[in-house]
């Protein structure tokens, strides 16, 4: 492909998640629907109210100016100092995020499969309320993509001062992409796996045991919101399955995204079990979901593709009646 060809597929990549998320974020009466607001955004508005109006907060140093996610705040008081509308504003972030998920998609999925099995209550909930985490995950993605490693380290540092789990993610790829060169495809998914249920039992016992030490907020956090249901997980655990039996790929890289999805998907099931919330783990990954199913044999990939889109649509109902 010549390089011409190159960057007009590439600006028509951007221009199609530009015009997704223009679409998604502010044509949808979302709110309408819910017959609600986000609470997250009501929170996010009354902060920068009190911000604006002279507000202090705590002021932290060392680790916990890094937990305290300073770059969010930052964001946060720019909002409240050169705009009007914080509500507006604060879509225009989730503008920004969903943009940065789609370009990460579109060029990996055909538009309209990924367009499609991201309307789903899940990606709701994350780009149009807990845009914190979406935003800084956006930069991840931006990150992985960037050919520079200075810029990507720059990235990969402001998307853990906007939202402190970030290593999480980070951390699971760096050990996903040590592991590709000497195991064994299917050990590699077992090894996944079991780095899940790892990860449950430790977001169980031992994160909130640290955080406490280090008087964070964050301290029982996810188990103040309470996990899911085993039955609603356990979709995505066989999904994981499905991925570990038979994806397909054509280079290392891709087995890592594989693994990725499988880990995620299986930590959400183990967390639900454990009374965890989990399920905005698989909201972050979503793209990456999506992309491991397009690697399954061509019958696989089409029922996969098909059972998740059904399983959105019986959410939304749920989701819509809960609202």
């Amino acid at each position: 492909m010549s390089d011409r060809n190159k960057h007009f597929n590439l600006y028509n990549i951007w221009f199609s998640s530009l015009l997704f998320s223009i679409v998604f974020v502010f044509f949808i009466p979302w709110t309408d629907f819910l017959g609600r607001e986000f609470s997250d955004i009501h929170n996010y508005v009354e902060r920068i109210i009190y911000l604006d109006g002279g507000g202090s907060e705590a002021i932290f140093h060392g680790i916990q100016w890094l937990l305290d996610e300073p770059l969010w705040k930052v964001i946060l008081v720019i909002i409240g100092d050169t705009l009007t509308d914080y509500r507006w504003a604060l879509y225009g972030v989730s503008f920004v995020a969903l943009t940065l998920y789609g370009q990460f998609l579109f060029k990996r999925v055909d538009f309209y499969i990924g367009m499609i099995l991201l309307f789903n209550p899940m990606s709701v909930n994350l780009f149009i309320e807990q845009i914190r985490i979406a935003l800084a995950f956006g930069l991840v993605l931006l990150a992985y993509e960037s050919s520079k490693k200075y810029l990507s380290i720059i990235l990969l540092f402001m998307g853990f001062l906007i939202h402190a789990s970030m290593p999480i993610f980070i951390g699971l790829y760096g050990l996903l992409y040590w592991l590709r060169n000497t195991t064994e495809a299917k050990k590699y998914y077992l090894i996944a796996l079991v780095t899940a249920l790892f990860m449950a039992l430790f977001m169980k016992y031992g994160v909130n045991v640290i955080l406490q030490i280090l008087g964070d907020r964050h301290a029982n956090y996810d188990e103040a919101i309470g996990g899911s249901s085993i039955a609603y997980s356990a979709f995505w655990l066989l999904l994981a399955f499905v991925l570990a039996t038979f994806a397909e790929f054509k280079s290392k890289q891709e087995r890592i995204l594989v693994a990725y999805a499988i880990t995620f998907l299986s930590f959400f099931f183990f967390a639900s079990a454990l009374g965890l919330y989990a399920q905005r783990y698989v909201a972050v990954i979503m793209p990456i979901i999506i992309i491991a199913i397009s690697y399954l044999p061509k019958h696989w990939k089409q029922w996969t593709y098909l059972s998740l889109l059904a399983y959105n649509l019986l959410m939304f109902k749920y989701w819509i009646m809960a609202g």
